[in-house]
């Protein structure tokens, strides 16, 4: 059998995460709260709405520039387990209730994860 016929020991490593990737894109979207209640509030509605599958809360210490002041505050972060069709939902939520006037809602694109998983997150989200 000549060489070029020969199929790859095994696939590339970009198919296996393509192959694993649901209906949906997978997505995170990362904000902070300045109180647990603030951020369990939302959470909830998040996730009452179906527009995340899971919410996970950290308490966390931030440093930053405020109005040309440094800041240290204790806030918590919370880790949104969405799907990018869903984030222009979610960032509309999340600034009708934060409290922040500029509140960080960051978006990240998710590019494979276990297909188990990637099932769940998908069934658990609004079509």
């Amino acid at each position: 059998m000549s060489a070029s016929l020969r199929r790859p020991a095994r696939l590339p490593e970009t198919h296996l995460l393509l192959t694993a990737m649901p209906a949906c894109q997978p997505a995170i979207v990362l904000t902070t709260c300045p109180s647990q209640a603030e951020a369990e509030r939302i959470g909830k509605l998040l996730l009452q709405q179906r527009l995340a599958a899971c919410v996970q809360y950290e308490a966390i210490q931030s440093q930053y520039l405020w109005q040309g002041e440094l800041c240290c505050d204790s806030e918590i972060r919370l880790t949104i387990k969405t799907a990018e069709q869903h984030y222009p939902a979610v960032e509309r939520l999340i600034l009708e209730q934060h409290s922040y006037d500029c509140p960080q809602i960051l978006l990240l694109s998710v590019s494979g994860g276990a297909e188990g998983y990637l099932k769940w997150l998908n069934d658990s989200l609004a079509p």
